[in-house]
């Protein structure tokens, strides 16, 4: 490889004087910058001195015996500071004649000194970059982790919601079936006659008054009762009925069910027939009980007032 003096060339020219790839050759420029001297100029037309391409070379060579970046940066940082490695004060007594240490001497020894320290920061800026990257790396992995982890719990929940709904289902399945099998007969479901649902439904006061509920053509009978039990049964909700007999008393046993907040509610309606002092036939609730509570007859007078404003005659 010919090297004139004084030549300057282009960083196109020294990567095929030393059969290196343009890339590689752009990537040394930029990693080495500060050991690779230039005559001047800017962007592509930036020329660089015929040493150069010792330094391109040595570059490329370290590259091939695998160094890492690191090492490459101090054996240049060694050779640089050997190159131009201070005289001792007493070497320059002797070849000087006494004479002070040259500007120039003095400003390279400066220089040397801030080489190293630059190559020191670069040193533990490669670490942190490095350490860096791992974090990053790390972080990636556990996001995907945890949205992993995220899809499988509601796949999980769906399939666990979807379950419980069919059991619920099932269980009020099972509480209907139980209620028809305690008040069933012989094989035969209990259920009132159809003249004892027409009769008036009535209650009895304190003052022993009948009260009841009557349109301009007919009066209020269990099969409204019964109508309204089923008109407020909402979508939401299951429903179960079930009739009794205890003697001459009818009992319904009406359970309700919320899907969403699984809540039951037993509601126990006693009802008898009886004749009242103007010898008419009526059918008389003789006991409401919500969840075993017993309702006053208080409630029980404004819930006849509440059918009797909303009573279609």
């Amino acid at each position: 490889m010919n090297i004139t003096v004084n030549e300057y060339l282009s960083l196109r020219e020294i990567g095929r004087r030393l059969n290196i790839p343009p890339s590689s050759v752009v990537y040394y420029k930029d990693r080495f910058a500060q050991h690779i001297p230039h005559a001047g100029g800017t962007g592509r037309r930036k020329k660089y001195p015929a040493e150069a391409i010792t330094i391109f070379k040595e570059i490329r060579d370290m590259f091939d015996k695998n160094w890492s970046t690191e090492q490459i940066e101090e054996s240049l940082t060694r050779g640089f500071a050997k190159a131009y490695k201070p005289m001792r004060f007493d070497e320059q007594l002797d070849n000087m004649s006494g004479r002070a240490m040259p500007a120039s001497a003095a400003m390279m020894h400066e220089l040397t000194g801030a080489l190293d320290k630059i190559s020191s920061l670069l040193q533990n800026q490669t670490l942190f970059r490095a350490e860096i990257d791992s974090l990053r790396q790390e972080i990636v992995l556990l996001k995907n982790e945890k949205l992993d982890l995220e899809d499988r719990y509601k796949q999980r929940i769906v399939v666990m919601e979807t379950e419980l709904e069919k059991l619920r289902f099932e269980r009020a399945d099972i509480i209907e079936q139980v209620l028809e099998r305690m008040h069933r007969g012989k094989g035969a479901k209990i259920v009132p006659p159809e003249v004892f649902l027409s009769l008036p439904l009535v209650i009895k006061s304190g003052q022993d008054e009948y009260l009841g509920v009557a349109g301009k053509t007919k009066h209020f009978n269990l099969k409204e009762f019964l109508s309204i039990i089923h008109k407020n049964a909402t979508s939401g909700k299951a429903l179960s009925m079930a009739w009794g007999q205890e003697g001459q008393n009818w009992i319904l046993t009406v359970l309700t069910r919320d899907h969403k907040s699984n809540n039951e509610h037993e509601h126990i309606i006693e009802v008898v027939q009886t004749v009242t002092p103007s010898k008419n036939s009526v059918v008389q609730l003789t006991n409401l009980t919500i969840d075993g509570n017993p309702v006053p007859e208080p409630f029980l007078l404004v819930l006849f007032r509440k059918i009797k404003d909303g009573f279609d005659d």
